[in-house]
């Protein structure tokens, strides 16, 4: 009997069967810091979606829900390093800057640029006369603070103040106070998400039914540029791109989000109003294809 030659053999099989074991640092998934409110679950399914596509295994942490200057020194450590978030003047400057990166996928696929105001029940009809830009200026429109759009109001001559407390509905409070009167939300995020939101918290609050204010304004995806997330971002690109050739994103999107119906929009007046900030063209061309035109304007 050979015991050298017997625990040789069984020293090969052994790493025969090692070698055709899965690598645990290969199925290790990636852990993907993510800034989403409870309202962008559609946001959530699309990365899980594009990072499925690009072969990346990721599990999604949500980040603590902070004031944007936070976020963004949270994002410039790397600490977060995934948000779903419009525009602003500081984070495209960052863009260019090299400090963060942008993939222009219009999450809401246009529709957050079409606002419509949610207004106390009891008060329905101080927008009756409202048919102009010219007849808001009477009226004092509330927007959460730090959100970028606050500007484009402000910009339009319009009499905008921000309110810290707002993800349940809070604003009802300054409405109630004369503080302010309206509080413009995506009238398609709110028809998914804010109304039913809103009415367990405070069931005084209602949307508005006579006004549409239409801007350019979309919601992409935002990446750290520090370099330990290289991975992340090229994995999102990569899954993007492939889920909007094959057509998932439009099946992922189907499911958690809808277009307004024609009972909700036909009735509006529409009231367009000037972004200074950036253009249609902040998409890129080859994702405007998403872009939805309730209207057809």
């Amino acid at each position: 009997m050979s015991f050298p030659h017997s625990a040789q053999r069984r020293r090969l099989i052994g790493l025969l069967a090692a070698s055709c074991l899965p690598k645990a640092h290969a199925a290790r998934p990636r852990v993907v810091s993510v800034q989403t409110e409870p309202s962008l679950a559609h946001g959530r399914a699309l990365i899980d979606a594009a990072f499925r596509a690009a072969g990346f295994a990721a599990t999604l942490v949500e980040a603590p829900v902070t004031t944007e200057p936070h976020n963004l020194h949270e994002m410039v450590a790397g600490r977060i390093q995934v948000t779903l978030m419009p525009p602003t003047l500081p984070r495209l400057s960052m863009v260019h800057e090299g400090r963060m990166r942008l993939i222009g996928v219009p999450l809401e696929r246009g529709l957050l640029g079409w606002r419509t105001p949610f207004l106390l029940h009891d008060r329905q009809d101080i927008t009756t006369d409202v048919k102009s830009l010219a007849d808001l200026h009477s009226l004092i429109i509330g927007q959460g603070a730090g959100w970028g759009d606050a500007e484009i109001y402000r910009r339009a001559g319009l009499i905008t103040r921000e309110i810290q407390a707002w993800r349940n509905g809070e604003f009802a409070d300054q409405m109630r106070t004369g503080v302010i009167d309206l509080f413009p939300f995506g009238l398609e995020e709110s028809i998914s998400f804010f109304l039913p939101h809103f009415r367990k918290h405070r069931p005084e609050l209602a949307l508005d039914e006579r006004l549409l204010l239409r801007y350019p304004w979309y919601r992409l995806i935002w990446v750290t540029a520090h370099p330990d997330a290289d991975d992340i971002y090229h994995a999102l690109q990569e899954g993007f791109d492939a889920i909007i050739d094959s057509g998932e994103f439009e099946s992922v999107w189907n499911e958690h989000r809808r277009l307004p119906s024609v009972e909700h929009l036909g009735r509006r007046r529409v009231i367009d109003l000037a972004n200074p900030f950036y253009g249609r063209d902040i998409v890129p061309e080859r994702y405007r294809h998403l872009l939805l035109e309730p209207l057809n304007a």
